[in-house]
């Protein structure tokens, strides 16, 4: 017969399975966008990763036809120049890529991507958007890429936003306030991630214009790309007075998952802010499972203690995707405090700190289904 420790412990260990799984895909295994990318040839994706000559096709249409679209050809363009991209107007010129913007003040819905569905292209069509919009694709080669991103106004009814404006022109008035959008939005940085050009958005980073908002966002792109040449710059955030973007700068190099990446991060986890140690001690829990002959696990053994309990749960889940059973004795002696302390009425971090203590020791051998 089974004995009810056996029963307990199973399923913690299926959920202990499961959540080891996901944080490693989190981590930085290919997404589904990624898989897409291996469709593409060896010499497709050396076209992209050395493409510098960019053709832009640009249309602006209102709900009674063409306007015109210069206005919306410059606004790209000089995103683009501002990567170090250079412009191509006329199609006979040599160009490696065509990107095509297509601006509307009533979008008209043209049906799901060819592969891949929408939602896991960040940015991409919105069924439900009927609104201002501009719809953006390239070309490389004779195909058309499965990438797909739209840029919305911030109204939904041209007509309503343009009258309290002031304005009687609401296509007009549609158009400008998308290439407004253009100017500020983050679809250089993702074409330039596409096509795995991390040197460029390394560079981005050192823009005097750059607002924090798309440091932030070129930050999660070179971790998404595991751009280990970003590993420098990245290092160098870390030092940022935005919290915000210490915290993007420490994940973004916790999901990289290179080594190179832990002396920073350690030495911010034992000498920073309580916000850039625990900002650190997210970026050191996805490197911890990586690298178990590093210093991560003696330095989270020895703060576990005296950690407020946001913190605790991060040290608790990267101890447990370890190997590490120096982490057992910590692990079981904060397990019995919590669970001491932990009642019904307790704080929502409470509870989610004993159920992340579980599946930790869980992962190992079970023991505290026990007490």
């Amino acid at each position: 017969m089974m004995s009810p420790r056996c029963i307990v412990g199973r399923p913690l260990h299926v959920a202990g399975i499961a959540l080891l799984l996901g944080s490693a895909i989190a981590a930085g295994l290919p997404g589904i966008a990624d898989a897409r990318k291996e469709l593409l040839t060896i010499e497709e994706k050396d076209l992209l990763q050395q493409a510098e000559q960019i053709h832009l096709e640009t249309l602006a249409l209102s709900s009674h036809g063409p306007l015109d679209a210069s206005n919306i050809t410059k606004a790209v363009a000089a995103r683009f120049e501002r990567l170090g991209y250079r412009i191509v107007i006329d199609s006979g010129q040599p160009h490696a890529i065509t990107v095509k913007v297509k601006c509307e003040e009533l979008k008209t819905w043209e049906g799901t991507g060819r592969s891949g569905g929408d939602a896991d292209m960040v940015d991409a069509a919105a069924r439900l958007w009927k609104g201002p919009a501009c719809q953006l694709t390239y070309r490389f080669g004779t195909r058309w890429a499965d990438w797909r991103h739209e840029v919305r106004a911030p109204f939904s009814n041209p007509q309503e936003a343009a009258r309290q404006a002031g304005q009687t022109d609401s296509a007009a008035y549609s158009i400008a306030a998308l290439i407004q959008q253009l100017q500020t939005d983050s679809f250089p940085y993702l074409l330039t991630a596409d096509w795995g050009q991390s040197a460029r958005l390394i560079a981005a980073l050192s823009e005097s214009s750059a607002t924090a908002a798309q440091q932030q966002a070129v930050i999660g792109l070179l971790g998404q790309m595991l751009a280990v040449d970003a590993i420098p710059r990245l290092t160098a955030f870390l030092k940022d007075s935005d919290p915000a973007v210490v915290q993007s700068a420490a994940t973004a190099l916790g999901t990289i998952g290179h080594e190179d990446g832990i002396p920073a991060l350690l030495a911010l986890f034992n000498t920073g802010t309580p916000e850039q140690h625990r900002a650190a001690a997210a970026g050191l829990g996805r490197l911890a499972p990586l690298h178990p002959n590093s210093g991560i696990v003696p330095a989270f053994i020895a703060a576990l203690p005296n950690e407020p309990l946001q913190t605790q749960i991060i040290l608790v889940r990267a101890l447990g995707k370890t190997t590490d059973r120096r982490v057992l004795p910590p692990l079981r002696a904060l397990h019995r405090s919590v669970l001491k302390h932990t009642r019904s009425d307790s704080s929502p971090e409470a509870k989610e700190l004993l159920a992340s203590l579980g599946i930790a020791l869980d992962g190992f051998d079970g023991v505290h289904t026990e007490e």
